[in-house]
């Protein structure tokens, strides 16, 4: 009995043996097709992609740029570092925006495809708020950032700003930047009020990190404003000087320091007023 249940089993796996082999050879070739199919289809994009690598259609023509006021066109595209003729395909949008927001006057890009063969570069310059002298010239931006160096023919009617070393620009300290910052803030106070002093009548705003601002007119008239409540000072500044030249004394007043609470003391060539 024995003998006849083994050959039973044996006999059983011999028979399923050959459709296992079937089986197997089935997913084999499955296997080898699907492989050969994805080659193909690789091999097809790669060709396709390189066929487009080569029509015209894809190839930069022109270059669009907005946003430029200072910059010229030329300018703009020396700095995206565009080459004429390249591919757009290959074009990396990103880091040609990258190299244009090195440029020293620009604060923002934005770079797009339009196709067939165009760039278009989007750019937000830096505006020159006013020039700090710190053993050379530079702009200062609206952000009270100290962004290029001047150089020569560039624009020299904007309000300067003195007192900072080269040392302390260097730096880069928070000191310094809040400094400029306030002297922004005076500068656009100065705009808006404009009756006796404006930004036209200040030769120079002098920054000291003890004293704070020292306004210094045209006419030499240096006016000490502190750091802080420069709208509250400029109007004692206003009723002082009215209150001065109804004396005849106005053209005197040297030194005004206004960074008092409630009083403003004023040095004149010949003595001091206290008002």
């Amino acid at each position: 009995m024995f003998k006849r249940r083994f050959r039973r089993v044996a006999a059983a796996s011999g028979a399923s043996s050959p459709a296992e082999k079937r089986r197997r050879n089935r997913v084999i070739l499955k296997s080898v097709l699907i492989g050969a199919a994805t080659i193909d289809a690789a091999l097809g994009l790669l060709l396709l992609y390189m066929v487009f690598l080569h029509l015209p259609y894809f190839n930069l023509q022109h270059v669009e740029v907005t946003g430029n006021r200072r910059l010229s066109r030329d300018e703009v595209i020396e700095a995206s570092e565009l080459e004429r003729g390249i591919n757009l395909l290959t074009v990396n949008l990103p880091n040609i925006a990258q190299k244009l927001k090195r440029h020293p006057w620009i604060r923002s890009a934005s770079v797009y495809r339009q196709f067939p063969g165009r760039v278009m570069i989007e750019i937000e310059e830096r505006t020159p708020r006013a020039i700090l002298a710190a053993e050379k010239l530079y702009y200062v931006d609206e952000h009270a950032d100290p962004f290029t160096r001047l150089l020569p023919g560039d624009a020299m009617n904007y309000p300067l700003f003195t007192g900072i070393d080269a040392e302390q620009l260097q730096s880069g300290s928070a000191e310094v930047r809040e400094l400029l910052r306030m002297g922004l803030t005076l500068l656009d106070l100065l705009e808006r009020r404009s009756e006796s002093i404006n930004p036209h009548t200040v030769a120079e705003i002098r920054m000291s990190p003890h004293e704070g601002l020292i306004m210094v007119t045209a006419s030499n008239q240096e006016v000490v404003m502190g750091t802080t409540n420069f709208e509250l000072k400029m109007d004692r500044y206003e009723r002082l000087k009215r209150f001065l030249t109804g004396r005849g004394e106005w053209n005197n007043a040297r030194i005004i320091d206004l960074d008092f609470e409630d009083r403003a003391l004023v040095r004149s060539g010949r003595s001091r007023i206290q008002g």
